[in-house]
This record gives C-alpha cells, structure tokens and sequence, in this order.
C-alpha cells in the first residue's frame, strides 16, 4: 500500500511540475516562432553551421530550434537565465551528432545532472538526433563530489 501511495503522490507532483513548466514557458515564448524552427530540419541547421566560427558561424536558427525541441527543462532553462550552446556537429547518414553546452546561469547550477540527462533525453527523442554530448567545458565549474556524480552518474557523456 505505501508504495501505491508513493506512487501517487509522485506521478501527482510530476503533473504539477508540468503543469507549471508550461504556464512558465507560455509567458516567455513565441508558439508561432517555436513552430517555424521546429519545422526547419535539423540535419540541414547542423550542415549549414560552421563550427569553426562560433561567433558567426552557426546557423541563427540551430540554438533556437534545439531550444524549441525541449521539454519540461526548457523552463528551467529559460527562467534562470541559461541557455543551450552549441560546440560541434556533423551530418552523417542523415542523422545528427551534437555537442552542446550551457550558457547563462544554467553552467554551473547544482542541478547540472538531471537538467544534463534530461536535455539529452528531450534531443534524443528527435528522430533526427543521433547522439548528443555535452562540451567538456562544463566541467569546469565543478569540483569535487558534483564533478564526480557528472562524470560517473548522470549518465551523459563529456568531449
């Protein structure tokens, strides 16, 4: 019985949380915009980006488009000044490869793990989307007992 009612209280609060990463991302964002970029394929974003240019180099539409391709973490993202930025990618067999970082406040937050894998989770799940890494660089605002949980628990890969 009291892993029914665990249960339940879990699946409510993920429900509120949900509910309430919506109600924040509907103050903050453009339906009409995340469509747009969201109806740009993502293979052709990568392939027209030079990553050798971080400045100038990207596509203008590959960071919103990624953006607009999370979930639930994207108000977390967004209500605490972050963003995704974007280190490398390639375009092999039509599918996606990825390295990507943080930006904003989001960089060295304490909650780096579970906002890590569930990125990874939200991009992975575009078809298009291969594999997804995150840009080793993150690293170093960590030290000690969270440096380690990133590499050896989270679950995502650093390059």
């Amino acid at each position: 019985m009291s892993d029914d009612l665990a249960d339940e209280y879990r699946n409510q609060i993920r429900l509120q949380m949900h509910e309430e990463a919506n109600r924040r991302l509907q103050e903050v964002i453009d339906p009409r915009e995340d469509a747009r970029v969201l109806s740009l394929p993502i293979t052709e974003l990568v392939g027209q980006s030079d990553f050798t240019n971080q400045e100038d180099g990207l596509h203008p539409d590959l960071v919103p488009s990624l953006m607009a391709r999370l979930g639930d973490v994207r108000a977390s993202l967004t209500g605490h000044g972050g963003a995704l930025t974007v280190r490398e990618g390639e375009v092999e067999d039509n599918l996606v490869k990825i390295v990507v970082g943080l930006d904003g406040a989001c960089v060295a937050c304490g909650a780096a793990p579970n906002t890590l894998s569930q990125i990874q989770t939200d991009l992975l799940s575009d078809g298009s989307i291969q594999t997804v890494f995150f840009d080793i660089g993150i690293l170093e605002h960590y030290d000690g007992i969270v440096k380690d949980f990133l590499l050896e628990k989270s679950g995502v890969t650093f390059c």
